[in-house]
C-alpha cells in the first residue's frame, strides 16, 4: 500500500520508499525532504493506485479527499478526469504554471496554399431579392463564366443540368459587387444596390452576417470555392483552388469537399457538447473542421486557465518511450465537460496562451459517465488572412 500524510494547512506529502518511487514516475514537487503532492495526484493514487491517505489515527478516502479540495479547486472532478484518463495511458502531465515552455514544432502549424482570385471587372447586371437574400443573373455568359470556372451561384437545380439561370446567395453576391464591378439592382424598386447596403439590410435579418462575409471573403479571396455547409452543421464547406462543378474528380465521381468551416464570433458562446457533435459529423463524412474566429487585440484576451501541460511518446530506436519533463510538454490541455459552455474569446485566449508556450491546445471533454474525447487545434497559416483558423482533429493520445 502507498501510504500519504494529509496536514489541512499544509498539504499531502509521501516520504521514504513511497516518494521516490512516485518521483520516478513524474508525481509531485520534491521540498523540504518531501513529496508533495497535488489534490488530482492524489485522488488519482487512492482511486486507482492502492493509496491510503493518513491524517493522524484517521483515513481519508476518495470522497473525503474531494471534499477537502473541491471548494478550493475550480471544476475539480472535471479536472481529475482528465489527469486519471492521461495518467491511465501511462503518459506524463503536470499542472499547467505558465513556467513550462514546449518546443517550437512545425506540426503546430498547417500551411495552405493561396492564390489570388484574378477575375476581372464584371460587366452584367444582377437582380437582388432583399427579403431571400439572394440575386439572379441571366447573362448567359457571364452566368456560365461565374458557374463552370469560379463556382459562384448554381445554375438551374444543384447536381442537375435544367435550368438557366444563376441563382446567387449574399456572400456571392457581396464579393462580386465589393471586388468586381457587379451592378445591383432591386428587384423591386429597380434601382441601383449598393454593398454597403445589401450588407446593411442583410444584417437586420441574419446573425453575424459581417462577420460570416469576412471570412467568405478571406477564403475566396486567396482562390479557395466555398459553399454552404448547411448539410454539415457548419456554415461554409471549403475546396482547394481548381475545384468546379464542371470538372469530375480521377475517378470520374463528382467533386467532394473535404473541409468545413465554422465561424466562432468572439462574443457568441456555444455549448460544448453541441462544438464537438459538429466536429464529430465532420469527420464522420472525412472532412476536416475548420474553427474560424476574428483576429483579437491584446486588450480582448482574457486570462482563461489551462489546467496542465502534457506529454506523449516519442521514437527512441526501434522503441516507442513517453515523453519527460526533460523533452519538454507537446500539449496544453484545458479540461471541459459536455455541459460548460466556452466563448469565442476564451478559447482565442486558450489558443493564445499556447502559442506564447510552443505548444499545442487540447481539449479534453468529460462526458456525463467520465468518458474522455480530446480534440487537437492546430493553427492554419494562411497568407494574409483576417481572421484566424484553426484545424480541430480528434485525437488519441
Amino acid at each position: 500500500m502507498l501510504e500519504l500524510e494529509f496536514d489541512p494547512k499544509r498539504g499531502i506529502w509521501a516520504s521514504g520508499e513511497d516518494a521516490d518511487r512516485l518521483r520516478t514516475n513524474h508525481f509531485g514537487e520534491s521540498r523540504d525532504g518531501r513529496l508533495w503532492l497535488k489534490p488530482e495526484e492524489v485522488l488519482y493514487l487512492v482511486d486507482l493506485q492502492n493509496g491510503a491517505v493518513r491524517h493522524g489515527n484517521r483515513s481519508l478516502g476518495f470522497a473525503d479527499v474531494v471534499a477537502e479540495f473541491a471548494g478550493r479547486e475550480p471544476r475539480f472532478m472535471i479536472r481529475y478526469n482528465a489527469y486519471r484518463d492521461w495518467r491511465d495511458r501511462g503518459l506524463i502531465m503536470l499542472r499547467a504554471d505558465g513556467s513550462a515552455k514546449g518546443v517550437k514544432r512545425s506540426s503546430h502549424v498547417k500551411k495552405y496554399p493561396s492564390r489570388k482570385m484574378c477575375l476581372g471587372k464584371i460587366d452584367a447586371q444582377l437582380i437582388w431579392d432583399p427579403g431571400s437574400a439572394m440575386g439572379v443573373l441571366e447573362d448567359a455568359r457571364t452566368s456560365r463564366m461565374l458557374f463552370e470556372d469560379w463556382w459562384l451561384g448554381q445554375i438551374g437545380v444543384y447536381k442537375q443540368e435544367r435550368g438557366s439561370v444563376l441563382k446567387l446567395n449574399f456572400f456571392e453576391v457581396m464579393l462580386l459587387a465589393n471586388h468586381f464591378g457587379l451592378k445591383v439592382f432591386d428587384s423591386g424598386s429597380g434601382k441601383a444596390v449598393t454593398a454597403k447596403k445589401i450588407m446593411d439590410d442583410v444584417s437586420k435579418t441574419r446573425e453575424f452576417a459581417r462577420i460570416l462575409f469576412q471570412a467568405y471573403e478571406d477564403w475566396r479571396m486567396k482562390g479557395y470555392i466555398v459553399k454552404t455547409g448547411f448539410k454539415f452543421g457548419t456554415h461554409f464547406r471549403i475546396y482547394f483552388p481548381g475545384a468546379s462543378p464542371v470538372k469530375e474528380s480521377r475517378d470520374g465521381k463528382w467533386v467532394h469537399s473535404k473541409h468545413v468551416l465554422h465561424i466562432f464570433p468572439k462574443e457568441e458562446k456555444m455549448l460544448i457538447s453541441e462544438w464537438a457533435r459538429a466536429v464529430r459529423v465532420a469527420h464522420g463524412v472525412k472532412k476536416t473542421f475548420i474553427l474560424g474566429m476574428p483576429k483579437l487585440t491584446q486588450r480582448d484576451y482574457v486570462d482563461y486557465p489551462a489546467d496542465f501541460v502534457a506529454y506523449r511518446r516519442k521514437k527512441q530506436g526501434n522503441s516507442w518511450v513517453r515523453e519527460t519533463p526533460k523533452d519538454g510538454p507537446r500539449y496544453l490541455v484545458a479540461a471541459v465537460s459536455e455541459d460548460e459552455h466556452i466563448g469565442g474569446v476564451e478559447l482565442a485566449s486558450l489558443l493564445h496562451k499556447a502559442d506564447n508556450m510552443n505548444l499545442e491546445l487540447i481539449l479534453s471533454i468529460t462526458d456525463r459517465e467520465t468518458a474522455i474525447t480530446y480534440y487537437a487545434l492546430k493553427k492554419i497559416d494562411l497568407p494574409g488572412a483576417k481572421y484566424e483558423y484553426y484545424e480541430i482533429e480528434w485525437m488519441r493520445p
